[in-house]
Order: structure tokens, then C-alpha cells, then sequence
């Protein structure tokens, strides 16, 4: 069928753009995030055969075009500030836009000759879906926009029988994001339901396009067979029904359902998007006359057919969030919701000038609704009724990387070639620290650099550079034992508290070579060693530090130390009972009755000894409750819940251990929200 040519004049489309530019300046503001990072340093450092050849950006799925293509041959070009790599992705999502008022005109009536209002109702509609805000605000969201315009280019030549140049667009799209693969069946359905073409025959010309997609196929069974990072896939009826079921709450704008109609309330439309969209009614026919003798001229397409082309065009560009719906995200659906805007399209087909005011600023509240809630989902549940990339996170992420990357330069402006760093107690999913630095490297622009988790401090990741130990207070990051004279035996025993052994032996041993107080590393540096399977070490470890195994010495020991807590005199009995422990390493009483001594005196200390005491007599509950009790005070939550699951285990009634029972109470308030969402009020914090 040949395609509707529609005369557009500029002023109404060019409003419409300067609106939507408008309203998303703020998305464009944004810094880079997350993945950004990662392929901007793979850019870098890799040419782009390289690139190809070996990806060390994110392994997860095959994306060449969209990641180390993309970011090979735009990068140079736009260095490394992110608002001009925002203004490329407004350039895609504004060609995005063209195609599809090309797309939609072939169903929408004319009027005096220009293109129908309904058009730039269906693509107003869809240039405010919330989950754009994300595409345009998040510079690695190029891939899905590559991919539309892709899809959208393809069919656009298709349709005007250009099938070769079809078939070379809709392999590019699926090298920028799989989620193009339907286009196939798409095509299928415009041949059948718009072109009335006998659906054999439409199979036969659509066929071809089948093999367009091979070269994407190779590439991403090589990455699952290479990769570890690679993104497992679900193919169950279960996360096929959520998939479609999380497209109708995509199209309906809904990124977090719990708080959709309460969104309305805190929605702030802005004044002077609506101003700009409001004002392309100008350049909008006016409707006159009665509907009799308005001009309105029959659908090119008959409404029936375009309905099926409609909903068929939905179903195929789900079926690519089917084995990731556990996941899920609104803009997984950026091209299933072209559909959206034909729906849009028919039912607006009567719209004037006034309507086209009321209808924008109906968008625009609804825009603002959707993308003012609160929340993102944190769980990996397809059912989860909230998205887990939403206009909130990614906002929010921003912010405070950017308040956390001016923190960290006010901190220390300058870092030695090589320098580790360490960050404790980061804000919740605030994507600051990803995979092993390229963000730090990337504001120090040095490739020396390296960043990790405090807890995965170790010989690996720390080796013998220098190193700094930082935490986030709320407000800016400060040095973590800045001040102390052995911060390497304070890291050492953080991360046995941790669970983290090996790192905490390397800790000891790096403390041990920077001159730090020997018997405190040596002893120490012998559990670390047990725990981390490693005897002999542990035992050269208790030798240096002076442990022997003299029964009779440490049972006297044991005996001085008892009459001295009977005398009052707690100072003398911590210090007879650290000669009982020298005599005896291996015995726990000495370790308990330390771990209590100490509580008032450094709770650090004393939970390691209890740690100790518990790990050498597995049946001591009290010991194990204490230490449970002990690192649930120091916020260390997880490690509490495994000793609390230890515990629970040695005690088969612990729910009469009041105690026990408000500590399982405490971690479970603490922990994530048991609908996987995670919902934040007035202020930033989390609810």
C-alpha cells in the first residue's frame, strides 16, 4: 500500500519539540551513571577493534552498536561531559519522533491538507510516557533509542519497498539492543492487516528478514559462553504473563502502582512545557462547520485493521522482556509503546485546537505523576508491581553522585599514582561505586586508580599501594581511621567482623610490614589465618605472639582472673585472662569471659573475642547471642544474621529467648522492604 504523504506545517511540530526540550532539561542535566562509566573507559583505553574483540565494558548481553561502537566513535567527539552526550540522545529521540509522525500519518484522516492533530496527539503521548525521562536522562539508554530508531527507520523503508536498506536497519537496531528482534513479525502484520496482502505472500516477503538478526545471534552466544556477568534468562509462563502485564502498566504510565494516585498530588507539571505544547495549537487546523460538513476525510487504513496492527505491534515488542521480566523497567517497553501512540492516534481523531490545550496539559500532569513517585523496585520478583529503573532512581542516583564525586575532590583534590580506595556505609543503591573504579578514574583521569567496597578489601584489590579508607556521613565522605596510628589493624578487624578472613589477613599483613603494633597483628592475623583455611600460618602467627599450650598455667590464670572480678578489679582480669588465652589459645572460656570484660571498655574488641569464644564452642548459644546482639548494634547486619541463624539453629526454641526475639525483630524493620520496593518520603529518606 503506498503511504499517505501529509503536508506538516513547522510551527506546530517545531513547539511541540521546543516543549518536550523543555520539559526534559533537566533530564539532560544529568551526569553520567552506572554503565556510562564502564564503556566510556572502554572507549578509552581500547580501540575499537579491540573493543569488539575483547568487550570489558558489561558483559551482560551483546550490544555492539549501542555500547562499544556508540561509545567508540561518540566519545572522542564529545569528550567527557555528559550534557553534550544528552543532546546527541535528544537528537535520536527527536529522529525517533519524525519517523514515527511518518508512521502514525498513514492512519490518521487528513485535514485542510495538513497532518491531522491526531498524529502529534499519538507522538505527545508517547514523548511523555514517564519511562522516557529515564531514555533521555541516562546516557547507556542510547542503546534503546538506537534500537527504535532502527525498528522505526526499517519499517519506515519497508513500507515504501526499500527492503534492502530494510534489512540493513533492522540488523543494526538488533546490534544496539535485542529488544528489535520482533521487527519481523511486525513487518508480518503490516503487509496482512494495513496492506491487505494475502498473509502466505507476507510471509514470503518478510522471510528474508529472518536472517538479519544472525550476526547479533553469534555475537550473544559467544558472550554466554565467555562471560560471567552474562543476564540469566527466564522463559516460563510465569514471567510471560508479567511481561504483559507490566506493558499495560508501562503504557498507562504507572512506574510504581502502590503510589500512582497519590503521585498526582505531588505532580508539578511545568508551566512552560505546557506553554510551548499548548501554543502548537496555532498551528493546528481549526475544525469548522458541523461535523457534516467538516473536512474530515475516511481513515486510509480502516480502524478495524489498524487496531490489529496495533495490538499485534504490542505483543511482538513484549516478548523481548519475557526472560528478563524478573527485572523488569518501564523503558524496556519503548518500542512496544509505539503501539500506544496509533491507539492514541484513532481515538484522537477529532481533535481541535481547544482540545489539543486541554489534552496537552492532561499529558502533562500525567507525565508528571508518573515520574514524581518516590520509589523503585529493588527485588528480582516478575510480579513486582513498581519498575526498578525509574525516573526516582535515576534522578536520585545523579544527585548524589554528583554530590558524592565534589565530596570526594574537596577531600583530596590530588591521589598518588596507584592509590586504592575503599568506601564503607555508601548510601543504598546510590550507584556510586561500580566494578573496579572506572567512575574514580574517570574524576581523577588517571588510569592508575582503582575503587572497591570496604569489604572487599584484600591482596587482589588493594595489593601494597597506598590506600584510603573513606565512609559516606550523610553529608560528605570522610576518612575512616584518618587519624589512627595502625589503620591497617582496624581494617583487619572490621573485616573479620565482616566475615571477610582473607582480607583481613592481608590487612594484618600489610599493617605488620607499615610497623604496626606486632603482637596486636600477629594474634589476630592467627584467626584470620584459621578461618581463611590456612593452620600453619595461623599457628606461626600464635608463635610470634607468644601462645604455648601450658595446661596448669592457664587453668591458674583462669583462677587469678576469677578472684580478681570477685575483688572488683577488672583491669587485672582482663590481663590475667589474655595470659590464660597465651597459655591456651584454643580453649574458649577465656575468650568469653574477655568478650564480656570488655563491652564497656571497646565493643569492638569484645565482640571479636566473643567471635572467638563462639567459633571454638559452636554450642555456647549465649556467646553466639551475644555477638549476634553485639553486631546488630554496629549496624553490621548481615553478619548478625547469620549468627542469628546460627544461633536459632543450636537453640530450637529461641523464640522463648526474648532477646533473640527483638534482634530477629530489629534486622527484619532494617531489612528490604518485604513487597521488594523500596519507597522513600519527604526528605530523601527511606520509608
Amino acid at each position: 500500500m503506498t503511504p499517505t504523504r501529509l503536508r506538516l506545517g513547522w510551527q506546530a511540530p517545531a513547539l511541540l519539540l521546543a516543549g518536550l526540550a523543555a520539559l526534559y532539561a533537566g533530564a539532560l542535566g544529568n551526569g553520567f551513571l552506572n554503565d556510562d562509566y564502564l564503556f566510556l573507559e572502554q572507549a578509552r583505553r581500547h580501540n575499537l577493534l579491540d573493543a569488539l574483540a575483547h568487550p570489558s565494558g558489561l558483559g551482560n548481553f551483546f550490544r555492539p552498536l549501542a555500547r562499544e561502537v556508540w561509545f567508540a566513535l561518540v566519545g572522542p567527539l564529545l569528550g567527557r561531559e555528559p550534557l553534550l552526550f544528552h543532546v546527541v540522545q535528544f537528537a535520536l529521540f527527536a529522529a525517533a519522533l519524525v519517523l514515527l509522525v511518518d508512521l502514525l500519518s498513514v492512519f490518521a484522516p487528513p485535514r485542510d491538507r495538513l497532518v491531522a492533530p491526531a498524529v502529534l496527539a499519538g507522538v505527545l503521548w508517547y514523548a511523555l510516557l514517564p519511562f522516557q525521562h529515564v531514555n533521555l536522562a541516562w546516557v547507556s539508554c542510547s542503546q534503546d533509542l538506537l534500537a527504535l530508531l532502527g525498528a522505526l527507520g526499517a519499517l519506515a523503508l519497508y513500507r515504501r519497498g526499500r527492503f534492502v536498506a530494510a534489512f540493513a536497519a533492522y540488523a543494526a537496531a538488533t546490534l544496539a539492543k535485542e529488544s528489535a528482534l520482533p521487527l519481523p513479525g511486525a513487518l508480518f502484520l503490516w503487509s496482512w492487516c494495513v496492506d491487505g496482502v494475502a498473509p502466505r505472500r507476507a510471509f514470503a516477503r518478510v522471510l528474508p528478514f529472518a536472517l538479519a538478526p544472525l550476526p547479533w545471534a553469534a555475537g550473544e552466544l559467544a558472550l554466554r559462553a565467555h562471560s560471567t556477568s552474562a543476564e540469566p534468562l527466564a522463559f516460563d509462563a510465569r514471567n510471560l504473563a508479567a511481561a504483559f502485564a507490566h506493558l499495560a502498566q508501562s503504557l498507562a504510565g504507572i512506574e510504581h502502582a502502590a503510589g500512582w494516585l497519590r503521585s498526582w498530588a505531588d505532580a508539578r507539571p511545568s508551566p512552560i512545557a505546557f506553554a510551548l505544547v499548548a501554543a502548537a495549537a496555532i498551528g493546528l487546523p481549526e475544525r469548522t462547520g458541523s461535523p457534516a460538513t467538516a473536512e474530515v476525510a475516511t481513515p486510509p487504513v480502516p480502524a478495524r485493521r489498524a487496531v490489529a496492527f496495533a495490538l499485534g505491534w504490542s505483543a511482538c515488542f513484549a516478548l523481548p522482556v519475557w526472560p528478563v521480566t524478573y527485572a523488569w523497567s518501564g523503558y524496556y517497553y519503548t518500542l512496544a509503546a509505539v503501539a500506544g501512540a496509533l491507539l492514541v492516534t484513532l481515538a484522537a481523531s477529532r481533535v481541535g485546537r481547544w482540545a489539543w490545550i486541554a489534552l496537552a496539559g492532561a499529558l502533562l500532569w500525567w507525565h508528571a505523576a508518573g515520574v514524581s513517585a518516590p520509589a523503585f523496585a529493588v527485588a528480582k520478583d516478575p510480579w513486582t508491581w513498581s519498575s526498578h529503573v525509574t525516573p526516582f532512581y535515576i534522578d536520585r542516583a545523579a544527585g548524589l553522585s554528583r554530590d558524592m564525586r565534589e565530596s570526594l575532590q574537596r577531600l583530596l583534590p590530588r591521589v598518588g599514582t596507584g592509590t586504592r580506595f575503599f568506601f564503607a556505609t555508601l548510601p543504598p543503591w546510590a550507584g556510586f561505586q561500580m566494578g573496579n573504579g572506572p567512575s574514580i578514574r574517570h574524576l581523577y583521569r588517571d588510569d592508575s586508580l582503582e575503587s572497591h567496597f570496604y569489604s572487599a578489601f584484600g591482596d587482589s584489590t588493594a595489593g601494597r599501594e597506598a590506600c584510603r579508607f573513606l565512609f559516606w556521613n550523610g553529608v560528605g565522605f570522610e576518612r575512616l581511621y584518618g587519624n589512627a596510628s595502625d589503620p591497617y589493624f582496624q581494617v583487619g578487624t572490621d573485616l573479620l567482623l565482616l566475615d571477610r578472613p582473607e582480607g583481613a589477613t592481608w590487612a594484618f599483613r600489610r599493617g605488620l610490614e607499615s610497623g604496626g603494633e606486632r603482637l596486636d597483628h600477629w594474634y589476630w592475623l592467627g584467626w584470620a589465618s584459621l578461618w581463611s583455611g590456612h593452620r600453619d600460618m595461623a599457628e606461626r602467627a600464635w608463635r610470634e605472639w607468644g601462645a604455648h599450650d601450658d595446661t596448669s598455667a592457664r587453668v591458674l590464670w583462669l583462677r587469678k582472673a576469677k578472684g580478681s572480678l570477685e575483688d572488683g578489679d577488672t583491669l587485672r582480669a582482663r590481663r590475667q585472662l589474655v595470659e590464660a588465652v597465651r597459655s591456651g589459645i584454643g580453649y574458649p572460656e577465656a575468650h568469653a569471659m574477655l568478650g564480656l570484660l570488655l563491652q564497656r571498655v571497646n565493643s569492638k574488641y569484645a565482640l571479636l573475642e566473643t567471635k572467638v569464644a563462639a567459633a571454638l564452642n559452636p554450642g555456647d548459644w549465649l556467646a553466639r547471642r551475644d555477638l549476634a546482639a553485639g553486631l546488630v548494634e554496629a549496624r553490621l547486619d548481615e553478619p548478625a544474621a547469620r549468627e542469628l541463624a546460627r544461633f536459632e539453629l543450636e537453640r530450637p526454641a529461641w523464640r522463648d529467648d526474648s532477646v533473640a526475639v527483638h534482634l530477629e525483630a530489629r534486622l527484619h524493620a532494617r531489612a528490604l522492604p518485604a513487597n521488594g520496593v523500596a519507597e522513600f518520603g519527604p526528605g530523601g529518606l527511606l520509608r
